[in-house]
């Protein structure tokens, strides 16, 4: 199957990856085994002037596309706590055992590593293959998403 590409920039490139610190469940915690418990991404969406949230948990996978700039308290709210990674999205080459939130990110993004349920382990691969850590979950800044000069994320 041919990627799909467009010239007015309905396909984000560039995600945020973002590390949960806590989950919904506590068994899902117990398995996770480590600082992070799960893994979820957004991106700006030039095209429609808007934020794509993916995020793939036991219940199902979740989708909202949020517009700019109403959107960024929603999106605040749901990074709070967490630490995020700024990544290139790669072109094929993703391999994932099960669906899992960390498999379903790598293979998003397009890495072949083994992250089976452990965030902590995708964390590590993301920073591996060229992963910018954004800001320090204590901060706030402004980063400009999608080369459009209106988008703005405080993180």
């Amino acid at each position: 199957m041919e990627p799909i590409t467009t010239p007015d920039g309905f396909v984000p490139s560039d995600w945020y990856v973002v590390f949960h610190t806590r989950s919904s469940r506590r068994w899902l915690s117990w398995l996770a085994m480590g600082r992070f418990k799960h893994v979820s991404a957004f991106a700006y969406v030039p095209g429609f002037k808007a934020w794509l949230i993916y995020d793939v948990q036991w219940s199902g996978t979740q989708l909202a596309l949020l517009p700019h700039p109403a959107g960024l308290s929603a999106l605040m709210g749901y990074t709070a706590g967490c630490e995020i990674i700024k990544m290139t999205r790669r072109r094929g080459g993703a391999r994932g055992l099960g669906f899992f939130c960390t498999t379903s990110i790598a293979h998003l993004l397009g890495l072949r590593c083994v992250a089976l349920v452990r965030p902590d382990a995708l964390y590590r691969c993301i920073l591996r293959h060229g992963g910018e850590i954004i800001g320090d979950k204590h901060e706030a800044k402004e980063h400009s998403a999608g080369g459009d000069s209106e988008a703005v994320i405080p993180i």
